[in-house]
């Protein structure tokens, strides 16, 4: 009898450990709203930016926690919270306050560390640029047009527009100083458009490109020009 009770015993330990539940680390995922890694972020010289992240929970413990810490920002660049800390699925907004940061390129690393799992790493760079991205390119710039019958050198000014990001170029694609063209600057990719329209002298165009702090490249058409005929060119302007 007494074997059989220990026999009873030993199968008892034996189902129950057969039963024993085996903790799965958290699987998951760091990602910006838009669904994609951590990548460049913008934000301006003076002001408050936030940088949204959604931690995602794929599978394994539900209650795990996930840490974030944002690391290598400069010193006039402040964070509300440098680590944030929840349970997938969850959001984790970085707040960033400048006031007259230096402008330029920081590149800095995001951690995310849950238990059980190696931490994930991600670097980008944080770049800070003005409030008035056009405000760089006030002044004269040297304009050079490479056009699909001509090249030609100018110089073209410069102005505010009154509106943030926003550029009024005097005597554009060297069109005369009488006209008056309308550039928006994107500031978070560096990227510019020009609305069709009228600048003035018998000119009417439209068209795109990048920008720096120290010059724009431009591609445009125009359907008429002061000399009576349409041309499409890639101008080039410099500080």
């Amino acid at each position: 009898m007494r074997k059989i009770i220990l026999f009873l015993l030993a199968s008892s330990i034996f189902v129950v450990a057969c039963q024993k539940t085996v903790k799965v680390p958290i699987s998951y995922t760091v990602e910006s709203i838009q669904n994609t890694v951590p990548t460049d972020f913008y934000i301006t010289d003076q002001g408050t930016t936030t940088l949204p992240l959604l931690v995602k929970f794929l599978g394994g413990f539900s209650e795990d926690t996930v840490m974030l810490t944002l690391k290598g920002l400069p010193a006039d660049v402040r964070l509300d919270e440098d680590t944030i800390t929840g349970v997938p699925t969850f959001r984790a907004d970085f707040v960033m306050s400048t006031n007259k940061a230096r402008l330029g390129t920081y590149p800095v690393t995001l951690t995310a560390v849950a238990p059980g799992s190696d931490p994930k790493t991600y670097k980008f760079n944080v770049i800070v640029t003005p409030a008035d991205c056009a405000a760089a390119l006030w002044g004269n710039l040297s304009g050079s047009n490479a056009c699909t019958a001509r090249n030609f050198t100018y110089t073209s000014t410069g102005i505010s527009s009154g509106s943030t990001n926003v550029l009024n170029l005097i005597n554009f694609g060297g069109y005369g100083s009488n006209t008056s063209t309308l550039i928006v600057l994107n500031c978070n990719n560096d990227s510019l458009t020009i609305p069709a329209q009228n600048i003035g002298n018998g000119t009417n165009l439209q068209g795109y490109g990048t920008f720096t702090a120290t010059g724009m490249t431009v591609y445009y058409s125009a359907t008429s020009t002061p000399g009576g005929f349409p041309e499409s060119c890639t101008a080039t302007y410099t500080k």
